[in-house]
């Protein structure tokens, strides 16, 4: 199991501690069937907003949604999954793609638990109110590519984007915050071109490991699942993910002082400790999000980052180049960075 995978089967362990015995059921049987604990682990806070949402309304007599049973679930009806929908978009500002995440998510847990548990061969949930509420997913791709156009970053903005990461942090009147990003700026300049000239994402970064990386011919190896086949990848990265990437593990044992048997290459030391540990995807996406709000680009993320090497890829390679450097299988997911490519001057 990858490293992120470990980290993100001990939260969902956690997480479904805290939900009703009939979620716990279903979690328990998609792990038995090989699915991802990272992809579970989402599905179980989708699970947590919905039951926290609902509770007080349905069941206020109840102390903790831990205590609902299956046989409750019957109170559910459709017109509290449209409500639970218009509580999305309203009050959390969820955009569409996200919303029809979540009721997918749902979709799947009323399935299981209907098929499932039945009392004298009658299901115990009567009925699957998730079934009939159909939210088609965007399919289309040059939809999908327009409104990434203004979220990526430019092929001219790529440059600036690294050197203000490198150099262009100024914490006025904060010498804590500055010092922080004197410390780890070999490292946050190594991740960030890591991104944007390999296209890998975030969780390939946590899992890199010291020997998954070869400097002088210039790859990374990552580690995918296919289903219940996990395959590794050769991903190739360029000339400045090198340079700094050279300059990161110049200083990474003095920097981050880890114990001998760290193996992880991206490292952080969490506040009050003294030695470093594998850095986590959190402290990615946090430490990404706050050089991009201060660059101006507020709308770029982790994620962004990665689209931006897809859009400057595509331009100049073949869809089986794209597959092979981007370890997909479906040609659906690249067809968006080929439409970008065309949109982006």
């Amino acid at each position: 199991m990858k490293v992120q995978e470990t980290r993100d089967l001990s939260s969902l362990s956690e997480l479904i501690d805290e939900l009703p015995l009939a979620v716990k059921c279903f979690i328990e049987h998609k792990l038995d069937h090989d699915r991802s604990p990272s992809s579970l682990l989402e599905y179980t806070r989708d699970f947590r907003i919905f039951f926290g949402w609902i509770a007080p309304n349905l069941w206020p007599f109840v102390a903790t949604v831990k205590e609902l049973t299956l046989d409750m679930f019957n109170d559910i009806t459709r017109e509290h999954v449209q409500e639970f929908a218009d509580y999305l978009t309203t009050s959390r500002n969820l955009q569409y793609k996200s919303l029809v995440r979540k009721i997918h998510s749902l979709r799947s847990l009323f399935t299981y638990l209907h098929l499932r548990f039945e009392y004298n061969e009658t299901p115990i949930l009567k009925r699957n109110v998730f079934a009939t509420f159909i939210m088609e997913r965007p399919s289309n791709n040059i939809e999908v590519a327009r409104k990434l156009q203004n979220k990526v970053l430019r092929f001219n903005e790529i440059p600036a984007f690294v050197k203000f990461v490198q150099e262009g942090v100024i914490e006025q009147n904060n010498v804590q915050a500055q010092w922080f990003h004197n410390l780890n700026r070999a490292r946050d300049v190594s991740i960030v071109t890591l991104l944007l000239e390999s296209g890998v994402m975030v969780s390939d970064i946590v899992n890199l490991d010291l020997d998954d990386i070869s400097l002088q011919e210039g790859y990374i190896i990552v580690t995918r699942q296919q289903a219940s086949v996990r395959t590794k990848h050769r991903i190739m990265f360029g000339y400045n993910a090198k340079t700094y990437l050279y300059d990161y593990l110049k200083v990474r044992t003095d920097t981050y002082a880890p114990q001998s048997g760290e193996r992880a290459l991206f490292l952080a030391k969490p506040n009050g400790e003294t030695q470093g540990k594998r850095i986590s995807k959190r402290a990615i996406q946090a430490m990404v999000k706050k050089y991009a709000s201060k660059f101006g680009a507020s709308e770029v993320t982790v994620r962004q980052l990665t689209h931006s090497f897809g859009v400057q890829y595509a331009a100049t390679n073949t869809v089986r180049n794209m597959k092979q450097q981007l370890a997909q299988r479906n040609i659906d997911s690249l067809e968006k960075y080929l439409i970008l490519s065309s949109l982006i001057d």
